[in-house]
């Protein structure tokens, strides 16, 4: 009930928003509802699936929504915690269990990994799984060690589990037939985890372009190859501190710098490794140290160590080592005659448990959510802006972004739970007008419109509406129209959009040559449309341009206005030519112009004989 209170509760809210990682993860689980099946999806830089099949349901269920994003990790997060009470109670005593079970529950590294919809926290539960059934009943562990392979990159390291369990039976079992049994069981274990991820290796070795994520953490082994120790050594070194010194040096999941454990809590997980250590040969504790030493790995060979989440295969492990320390004193306790031992000592563990608890709430519950590299992080302002219009649905909501992809949309419409027939703007370069006249201009404080095209949109200094977080975003009226000068004779290109009109901003006190354009939709358009403007010499070669549409196209629709802001530096050499001033339309992908009736076609002439003798 703890572990699941601390996992469901406020899941909008903590983390503050849906990171673009979770968004690409439904997006994935969508596309497989779509029919879109794979054995690895190359989307996000290459994703193994089985969480993705997972949480596909959960669409379908429950709406495409943060709930169904979120869930399905959350879920695993409760299954882990019963998997590794019920594992270390049979493996090591019902203390060693309950310690591991309450430890997992309270911290907040397991509880982040169950709080986003992201697929590392499937790893941990797999190998719990796989350590249940080892070595009864080797296939199963070879089944389970098999598929974690399929649920996160880090992984991949676990073949290296079964070749040490079948080094310690050849070293620790004094048995011959007991060594022998147990290095047999290992190679099971080993052969079936080969046969279960075979088709996904054979599937990357087709395509190796499919796993662009690998390339891009291999600088340390890089380094290694060519003679230079220290990435790895300073990697390893962080990673070996990160239950009790070091920590995670990125806000994604945690405060920086923050050790898993507090330095209580630190000393029971030490006492817990070295009586693991001491008694290495024993059938249970060597499988947890080989777990642990292998799951370390992904972390001590990559960037930015110590990485709890290529760390997510160590959490049941990890925390063991408290419970085995308990498990030790507690049977210590029980073996004195006094009475005042004997009850001080679960007393004590009772407070440790709520010392974790607080520090949980505090630094993960509190400090953390609060942060703006939090919000940043998890585009929080998204959140906001999907609440803001649930209170007030009133307008068509006009949202403007630093750079707009259409992921930026998903989060929005997810936070939100429904559709949201927004248009997208970014990095101050344009405003949109809906058709209908009645927009909502949405702007962060980071995606601020430039000036003269504030001053064109006819937007007020004062917002109706100012969030009070951080980042926080204005909401202000649209006008039906911006305050541009009209052409005598607008100019459609190929049918889609017209330019109804300019305004040159002439350049002063060294500024450079600022156009703002007038522009309405016709038709769908180009989702790679962009505008070029050229300043162009007396010999047609261009000395200064200007391409982009900040206006994003693909959430344009039919009877949409926009206004465009061009900036053209001035040449430094030759003050005093006559320059030619063009725009004209194309589209990214192919350079393909769009054209007009006049002459030439495929571009508009807007001034000529411009002489700027200043600069």
């Amino acid at each position: 009930m703890v572990a699941a209170t601390l996992r469901l509760v406020a899941l909008q809210d903590i983390p503050p928003g849906l990171a673009q990682d979770e968004i690409l993860d439904a997006d994935i689980a969508a596309f497989i509802r779509q029919g879109q099946h794979a054995l690895f999806f190359r989307e996000g830089y290459g994703h193994e699936p089985l969480f993705h099949y997972l949480a596909a349901p959960f669409q379908p269920l429950l709406g495409d929504n943060y709930l169904s994003i979120r869930l399905p990790a959350a879920f695993l997060g409760l299954l882990l915690v019963a998997a590794t009470m019920r594992w270390a109670r049979r493996e090591f005593g019902p203390a060693a269990g309950l310690v591991a079970g309450a430890g997992l529950a309270v911290s907040w590294w397991p509880i982040i990994f169950s709080r986003i919809g992201l697929r590392p926290i499937l790893e941990p539960l797999l190998l719990v799984l796989a350590a249940w059934f080892w070595p009864r009943r080797p296939l199963w562990a070879g089944l389970f060690l098999g598929l974690s392979v399929y649920s996160y990159t880090a992984a991949r390291v676990v073949f290296l589990i079964p070749l040490g369990l079948a080094a310690q039976a050849l070293v620790a079992e004094k048995d011959r037939a007991g060594r022998i049994g147990r290095a047999q069981s290992a190679v099971i274990v080993l052969a079936l985890t080969l046969l279960v991820t075979l088709p996904m290796y054979l599937t990357l070795r087709a395509d190796p372009t499919l796993q662009q994520r690998v390339d891009q953490l291999s600088e340390p082994l890089e380094a290694l190859r060519q003679g230079d120790w220290r990435p790895v050594l300073e990697a390893s070194v962080a990673t070996l501190g990160v239950c009790c010194l070091t920590g995670d040096p990125r806000w994604t999941y945690s405060l920086p710098g923050r050790p898993l454990f507090d330095p209580l809590t630190a000393l029971l997980f030490l006492a817990g490794l070295i009586l693991a250590i001491r008694r290495a040969r024993r059938p249970a504790y060597g499988p947890a140290l080989i777990w642990l030493a292998a799951t370390l790995l992904p972390s001590a060979i990559t960037p930015q160590a110590p990485s709890t989440v290529r760390l997510v295969g160590a959490m049941p492990v990890v925390y063991l080592m408290p419970g085995l320390a308990a498990q030790w004193l507690l049977q210590a306790a029980g073996r004195t005659t006094a009475r005042i031992r004997q009850i001080a000592l679960p007393v004590s563990l009772l407070a440790l448990l709520f010392l974790n608890l607080g520090r949980t709430i505090w630094d993960g519950f509190i400090a953390w959510p609060a942060a703006v590299e939090t919000h940043f992080n998890y585009q929080t302002v998204f959140l906001e802006i999907a609440r803001h219009r649930q209170t007030q649905p009133e307008g068509t909501p006009v949202i403007a972004e630093s750079f707009f992809e259409p992921i930026d949309h998903d989060s929005v419409r997810r936070n939100l739970g429904r559709e949201i027939a927004a248009r997208w703007v970014q990095g101050g370069g344009a405003i949109i007008f809906p058709a209908g006249g009645d927009g909502r201009f949405y702007v962060p404080e980071y995606a601020p419109p430039a000036v003269e095209l504030a001053a064109a949109a006819g937007l007020t200094s004062t917002p109706f509406y100012q969030s009070e977080g951080r980042p926080s975003f204005a909401v202000y009226a649209l006008p039906p129209a911006p305050q541009v000068p009209s052409m005598a004779s607008p100019v459609t290109f190929d049918g889609a959009i017209t330019l109804l009109g300019y305004e040159l901003l002439l350049p002063q006190d060294g500024q450079p040559l600022r156009l703002v354009t007038h522009w309405q939709v016709a038709s769908a358009l180009p989702w790679d449309l962009a505008i070029f403007v050229h300043l162009l010499a007396t010999d047609g070669t261009i000395i200064s341009q200007h391409d982009g549409l900040d206006a994003a196209p693909a959430t344009l629709r039919p009877g949409d206005a926009f206004i465009q802001y061009h900036v053209l530096r001035l040449p430094e050499e030759q003050p005093g030519q006559p320059l030619t001033l063009q725009l004209g339309l194309y589209t990214r992908g192919d350079g393909r112009r769009l054209t007009h009736a006049g002459r030439p076609a495929d571009r508009l002439i807007l001034a000529e004989e411009l002489v700027f003798d200043e600069r």
